[in-house]
């Protein structure tokens, strides 16, 4: 008789963590959260809660107990202790019912998302989630948190994979990472296909003309000029490059840089 009253026991346990969202076992609580408080026995114990903005939420006879920044299995240790005046050894268990505020946003024109943290989770683990970057600017990414911009190396932790960049998030933190329009290089004039390239890291005058089609029949290989932002124009003459005399002139690009090869009239 006792082993089969243990087992239903159990099997009442497991249907009762199962109840609620499948999390994480370190998930943190958040305030806003809904839980459901159940006290194995004794229902009029047992309850749906929301943790207020204090970051409490009030039981019968117990009253108020700290709930936000605390995992779930913690919360029913806490509960079960107080409980203990009340009730002959208390079994209970928490579940989050709903995630409220427990999120981080992504925004900024790149990505645009919102995040439940169902565990902790660092910077780099999020970026993974999010696919294919290629479409963003990650240099001029940031953190903003209690209403404080906090500038990190978003580039280098994802691309280079310098953890010494990478960064905890915490629950309503924001993300910033805007999209790489910003981040263009503009090949015109003499080309087969005139068209706006992606810059990428060491991107050099040769590879954004070859990347376009590269010179056309009349084009003027000795007449090559980049116009930057700062609308300094550069004249280059790539036919020693393309000769493989003088790679001297295969100058290094930025983001922002038009190329435009003059066309010959002959």
């Amino acid at each position: 008789m006792k082993r089969i009253l243990i087992f239903h026991v159990f099997i009442l346990l497991m249907s009762l963590n199962m109840a609620g969202f499948a999390i994480a076992d370190d998930y943190l609580i958040g305030k806003g959260d809904v839980l459901e408080v159940s006290v194995w026995g004794v229902p009029e114990m047992s309850r749906s809660v929301t943790v207020r903005p204090d970051g409490k939420i009030t039981l019968p006879a117990v009253g108020d107990i700290l709930a936000d920044r605390i995992t779930p299995s913690d919360l029913s240790n806490t509960i079960t202790q107080l409980m203990k005046e009340y009730i002959k050894q208390p079994i209970v268990t928490v579940s989050v019912e709903q995630i409220i505020n427990n999120r981080v946003y992504i925004t900024g024109g790149g990505v645009s998302r919102v995040f439940d943290m169902t565990k902790e989770t660092t910077l780099l683990k999020l970026l993974s989630e999010l696919g294919d970057l290629s479409g963003v600017d990650l240099r001029r990414a940031y953190l903003f948190r209690n209403k404080e911009k906090i500038s990190g190396d978003f580039y280098s932790l994802y691309f280079a994979g310098d953890l010494s960049k990478d960064m905890e998030l915490q629950a309503e933190d924001i993300i910033f990472i805007p999209s790489n329009r910003l981040n263009l290089v503009y090949v015109m004039g003499a080309i087969t296909n005139p068209q706006n390239l992606q810059f990428y890291e060491g991107m050099k005058v040769m590879d954004a003309i070859l990347a376009a089609g590269g010179f056309t029949e009349f084009a003027k290989e000795g007449s090559v000029y980049v116009i930057g932002k700062d609308k300094q124009k550069r004249k280059i003459d790539l036919k020693q490059v393309t000769r493989g005399k003088d790679i001297s002139a295969n100058v290094t690009l930025m983001p922002g840089d038009y190329v435009i090869v003059e066309e010959s009239i002959f």
